[in-house]
């Protein structure tokens, strides 16, 4: 018995032995650290584009995705204009609006000393040039509208080539530019009939009141 025992011990002595060569000799593997995330989607690519001293066109990537979508750059000529015009009207309304009250009174007090004659030539050519004042606007809105649109179907493209933006705009072809064509012809087409029928109440108001 005692010489069956050492046998086993001798045995399992062995075998760790040999367990252990094992794990000395198992080629040791490193777990490689996660390789950093590059982003190759738009908004990487638009950050690289910015951050880059030559404005992208060291990065494959950037350049690919500017390729496939194309802008229309703005004019910043023309925003700096169409900004100061539309600060000025602003100001001019602001101005108008405060001056509106006191010579509404002072026609209130010439309408009630005069005849009824007098009052009714007054309110028709208040309301006819109130309409034709309306009405020229929406035409010229209507007529611009109705270009944009004729010029993107012409074209193939939206906005067109000749068209200028306050800011910077994708291009867009084929199918779609001939939906927002359309989209614009109709909303200038909506335009010049509201002109036409400002213009149809001023003539009434010319009429009704004459």
């Amino acid at each position: 018995m005692p010489r069956a025992a050492a046998h086993r011990r001798h045995a399992c002595g062995g075998r760790d032995a040999v367990c252990a060569a094992r794990r000395h000799l198992a080629p040791t593997t490193a777990t490689a650290p996660p390789a950093a995330s590059t982003r190759t989607g738009p908004p990487a690519m638009r950050t690289a584009a910015r951050e880059s001293p030559t404005g992208g066109l060291d990065n494959p990537a950037a350049a690919e995705f500017d390729a496939a979508m194309e802008i229309h750059r703005a004019d910043p000529s023309y925003r700096s204009r169409t900004l100061l015009l539309l600060a000025f009207t602003v100001l001019l309304c602001a101005v108008l609006l405060l001056l509106l009250e006191a010579w509404l009174g002072r026609i209130d007090g010439q309408l009630a000393q005069s005849d009824p004659d007098t009052v009714r030539r007054w309110l028709r050519g208040l309301l006819a040039g109130l309409g034709i004042g309306l009405a020229v606007p929406a035409a010229l809105l209507g007529a611009g509208l109705r270009r944009l649109g004729l010029a993107s179907r012409i074209e193939g493209r939206f906005p067109p080539r000749a068209w200028k933006t306050l800011r910077d705009v994708r291009v867009l072809r084929d199918a779609a530019a001939l939906r927002w064509a359309r989209r614009a012809e109709r909303a200038g087409l909506a335009a010049i009939a509201l002109a036409a029928s400002l213009l149809l109440w001023a003539a009434w108001a010319w009429w009704r009141f004459g």
